[in-house]
C-alpha cells in the first residue's frame, strides 16, 4: 500500500511540475516575437502603406548585406584584440604596439558602418510623406530623450587638487 501511495504521489508531483514548466515556456518572451512587435508598432505609428513596408524591407535587406562583411571584420578584429591582450608571451610594450593599428582599423570599420546606417536612414526617409517624416522626427526625439534618461553623461570625479603646502 505504501508503494502505491508513494508512486501516486510521485506521478502527481511530476505532472504538476511538467504543467508548471509548460506554462512558464508559454509565458517566456520570444526574442524574435519582441522584434516583430517593435517592427509592427513602428509601422503602425508611422502608418506605413503596404507598398512602403515592402520598400522598407528591401532597404533593410540591402543595408544588412552591406553591413555583413563589416560586422564580420569587426568581430575578427575584436577576437584578435582579445588574443593579444590574453597573450602571455608578449610584453606590455609589444601588446600596445600590436593593439594600436587594430584599434585604428576598428575605428575605420565603425565609421563605414555609421555611413551605411545614415545612407539607409536617408533612403528610408525618401519613401515617407511629410506627415510620416514629422512623426519619425518625433520618434527620434523621444528615443534620444529616453537614451539620455537611461544613460546619463559620465563625469570624471577627480578630487580637487589641494596645494601640498598650505
Amino acid at each position: 500500500m505504501k508503494r502505491i501511495l508513494t508512486l501516486l504521489l510521485m506521478v502527481s508531483l511530476l505532472s504538476i511540475g511538467s504543467a508548471y514548466a509548460s506554462e512558464q515556456d508559454a509565458k517566456a518572451p520570444c526574442h524574435k516575437c519582441g522584434k516583430e512587435k517593435i517592427k509592427r508598432d513602428f509601422e503602425n505609428r508611422l502608418n506605413l502603406t503596404d507598398k512602403q513596408k515592402e520598400k522598407a524591407k528591401a532597404i533593410h535587406q540591402k543595408g544588412h548585406e552591406q553591413m555583413k562583411p563589416i560586422m564580420e571584420k569587426t568581430k575578427a578584429k575584436f577576437k584578435e584584440l582579445k588574443e593579444i591582450k590574453d597573450s602571455t608571451t608578449l610584453t606590455e610594450e609589444e601588446k600596445t604596439a600590436k593593439i594600436a593599428p587594430i584599434k585604428e582599423e576598428l575605428k575605420d570599420l565603425r565609421q563605414k558602418a555609421d555611413a551605411i546606417r545614415k545612407e539607409n536612414g536617408k533612403e528610408f526617409e525618401k519613401i515617407l510623406n511629410k506627415k510620416q517624416k514629422a512623426e519619425l522626427e518625433k520618434m527620434k526625439a523621444e528615443g534620444r530623450e529616453k537614451f539620455r534618461k537611461n544613460h546619463p553623461p559620465k563625469m570624471f570625479a577627480f578630487p580637487e587638487k589641494k596645494p601640498l603646502f598650505e
